[in-house]
C-alpha cells in the first residue's frame, strides 16, 4: 500500500516539483496552497505524511501543525522552512514534527525525511515496504519469466528489453533493485550501470553475463555493481543475490535516517543549550548596555569639549580654500590666470578637502555607538590620533605638548577609538589639573609652565602610553576614589565623572592595567599598560 502524502505550500512551483518527484517514487499526492484546503482533504481522505510549509498565508505552520497532530496523530508532518529559519524548524520538531527540508530542497534530503516518516508509519502499522526491481534483458520470454516469479515473491517488478528503455523507466520510477543483461543491441548493462549510478545512489546493480563473459562482469564490479549473475539463470541464486542486495538498501536507508536523527536531536540539545545561554546572556544584557550607554556618553561628552579645537582644525583649511578662490578671481581679473596657476590652485584645494575629509571621518567614527572589534593595533597611532583631537584644545589652554613616542613598540590586541578614548579622558584631566594649579593661589607657579607629556614605550610584556602632566595633583583620599563611577572633584554641571571609570573598563577588557602616580601640588602620570601580541601570536611590523 502507497503512502498517501499532502504537500501544503503557498508557492505553486514548489508543489508541481515536489508533486512529481514523488509520483515517481509511487506515492498518491495531494497539493493545498492554504490551511482551507489541507483541512478539507484531510477531512476526506486517508493522509498519511504531510510536507508543511512552516510560513502559510492564512495561519502559522507551528499552530497548523499542533491542529495536524492533535485530530491526526498519526500522520508523520514534515517540516518546510526558508533559508535560515532553523530556529523555527528546531520548534517544530520539539512540537512533534519528524523532520525539516530547507529551501531550495535538496531531493536527496526528501528522500530521507520521507524514508524516516515511511519507517515511523511502517513500525505502528507492522507493514512491510514492498521493494521495487526493474529486469533490463533483450530475451522477452526469459524476462516475462522471471518477472512473475519475483511479483509471487512479494516485489514490484518493471521490465525493459535495453539499456535506453531501461533508463527511461529509471528516471520515471523509483527502483530500488537493477538486474540488467551486459549484451544488449541498444546500450548494454554497463553503460546503463554508469548512467544510473550517477544520479541514483542507492540503486543496487546486478548484472547478468553469458558464458565467457567473466572479464565484463569484473569490469561491472569495479563500476559499482554489487553481483553478477550467469546465463542460464539459476533462480536460487537470483533470489538470494535480490536479497543481499535488499539487506545493502536496508543499512544504506538506515545510515542515512540514523545519521539524519543524529544531526536533528543535536540540534534540538545545541538549541536547548542556546536558550540556557540566553537566559545567562539576558541577565547581564542591562548591564553591558549601561556600560555602552556610559561609553556613549563619555565619548560625545569629550566631542563637545572638544567642539572649540575642531572648529578650528576645521575653519583652517576653509580659510586656505577661501584664499585659493580668491587669488584665481584676482588672476582672471587681470588676465594673468595660467592652466600651470589653475592645476596648483586645484591640488592646493583638493588637499585641504582630504584634510577637512579625514578630520569629519575620524570623528564620525569616533563617536559612533556601534563598539569596533578588537584587532592588531598600534598604540603610537592611536595616541597621535587622540592628541590631534585635543591638541587645537590644548593649545587654546596654552598648554605646551611634548611627543616622547617609542619606536618598534609590538601591536596590542585591541580597539582603536577606545584606546583613542582613554587618551583623550587622560589628556582632558591633565589639562584641567593644569588649569586648577594656574588659578589655584595655593600653590607657587613662579617659572612655571603648563605642560602635558605623551609617552610610549615597550615595558617587559606590556605596550606602555604615559601622560606626564606637571599640574596640581591629587590628595590620596582623591586618588582612592578616581576610578569610581560618577565622582569627580570639579564643579557641578562641568563633568560626568564617567571619563576613568570607563577607562579603567576599557582596559580592563583589554586584560591591562591602569596605574596613577601623583604628588599634590606637583603633578600626575597616568601610566596605561596593554598586553602586546607576541611573534608567536603574529604581529606586524
Amino acid at each position: 500500500m502507497s503512502r498517501r502524502i499532502l504537500i501544503v505550500d503557498d508557492d505553486p512551483t514548489i508543489c508541481r516539483e515536489l508533486q512529481k518527484e514523488l509520483k515517481r517514487n509511487f506515492f498518491p499526492t495531494y497539493v493545498a496552497g492554504n490551511s482551507k484546503d489541507a483541512f478539507e482533504i484531510l477531512n476526506k481522505n486517508k493522509i498519511d505524511i504531510i510536507l508543511l510549509d512552516i510560513f502559510m498565508p492564512d495561519i502559522d505552520g507551528l499552530d497548523m501543525l499542533e491542529k495536524v497532530k492533535s485530530k491526526w496523530p498519526s500522520i508523520e508532518v514534515i517540516i518546510i522552512t526558508g533559508y535560515s529559519s532553523q530556529d523555527v524548524a528546531i520548534k517544530a520538531l520539539r512540537r512533534g514534527a519528524i523532520d525539516y527540508l530547507e529551501k531550495p530542497i535538496n531531493y536527496e534530503e526528501l528522500t530521507t525525511s520521507i524514508g524516516r516518516a515511511m519507517e515511523k508509519i511502517t513500525e505502528k502499522a507492522d507493514l512491510t515496504y514492498r521493494h521495487t526491481i526493474l529486469l533490463v534483458d533483450d530475451d522477452k520470454s526469459a524476462t516475462k519469466r522471471l518477472s512473475r516469479i519475483l511479483t509471487k515473491e512479494g516485489y514490484e517488478v518493471f521490465t525493459a528489453n535495453d539499456g535506453r528503455e531501461g533508463l527511461r523507466i529509471i528516471n520515471n520510477n523509483k527502483i530500488d533493485i537493477l538486474i540488467a543483461d551486459i549484451e544488449m543491441p541498444i546500450m548494454g548493462g554497463i553503460e546503463l550501470l554508469e548512467k544510473v549510478k550517477k544520479f541514483q545512489k542507492d540503486i543496487e546493480v546486478i548484472v547478468m553475463t553469458g558464458f565467457g563473459d567473466e572479464s565484463l562482469a569484473i569490469e561491472a564490479l569495479r563500476k559499482g555493481a554489487i553481483n553478477y549473475l550467469r546465463k542460464p539463470i539459476d533462480l536460487d541464486e537470483v533470489l538470494i543475490a535480490i536479497e543481499q542486495a535488499v539487506e545493502r538498501i536496508i543499512l544504506y536507508r538506515n545510515q542515512l535516517y540514523r545519521d539524519r536523527e543524529l544531526k536533528i536531536n543535536s540540534q534540538i540539545v545545541s538549541k536547548i543549550n542556546e536558550e540556557l545561554e540566553r537566559r545567562i546572556e539576558e541577565r547581564t544584557l542591562e548591564i553591558t548596555q549601561v556600560q555602552s550607554q556610559l561609553f556613549q556618553t563619555a565619548k560625545l561628552a569629550t566631542l563637545g569639549e572638544m567642539a572649540a579645537g575642531l572648529a578650528h582644525e576645521l575653519n583652517q583649511p576653509l580659510a586656505g580654500m577661501s584664499l585659493c578662490t580668491t587669488n584665481m578671481k584676482k588672476l582672471k581679473q587681470r588676465d594673468l590666470l595660467t592652466d600651470s596657476e589653475i592645476d596648483e590652485t586645484i591640488e592646493n584645494i583638493e588637499g585641504l578637502i582630504k584634510r577637512m575629509s579625514k578630520i569629519i571621518v575620524h570623528i564620525r567614527t569616533f563617536a559612533r555607538q556601534d563598539l569596533q572589534k578588537f584587532k592588531p593595533t598600534d598604540i603610537n597611532e592611536s595616541a597621535e590620533n587622540a592628541l590631534n583631537l585635543m591638541e587645537e584644545q590644548l593649545r587654546l589652554n596654552n598648554i605646551e605638548i611634548k611627543r616622547n613616542f617609542g619606536f618598534g613598540i609590538p601591536q596590542i590586541n585591541g580597539e582603536p577609538y577606545q584606546i583613542e578614548q582613554i587618551v583623550i579622558n587622560a589628556l582632558s584631566n591633565a589639562k584641567d589639573a593644569l588649569n586648577q594649579k594656574e588659578s589655584s593661589g595655593a600653590v607657587d607657579i613662579t617659572g612655571w609652565r603648563k605642560c602635558i607629556e605623551i609617552k610610549t614605550s615597550l615595558v617587559n610584556e606590556w605596550a606602555s602610553i604615559d601622560i606626564i602632566d606637571n599640574g596640581m595633583g591629587m590628595s590620596k583620599e582623591v586618588k582612592e576614589k578616581i576610578f569610581e563611577p560618577f565622582y569627580t572633584t570639579k564643579e557641578v554641571g562641568k563633568a560626568t565623572g564617567l571619563g576613568l571609570s570607563i577607562s579603567y573598563g576599557i582596559i580592563e577588557s583589554h586584560k591591562g592595567r591602569i596605574d596613577v602616580s601623583t604628588e599634590e601640588g606637583k603633578g600626575t602620570t597616568m601610566s596605561i599598560r596593554l598586553p602586546i601580541i607576541t611573534r608567536e601570536e603574529g604581529y606586524e611590523e
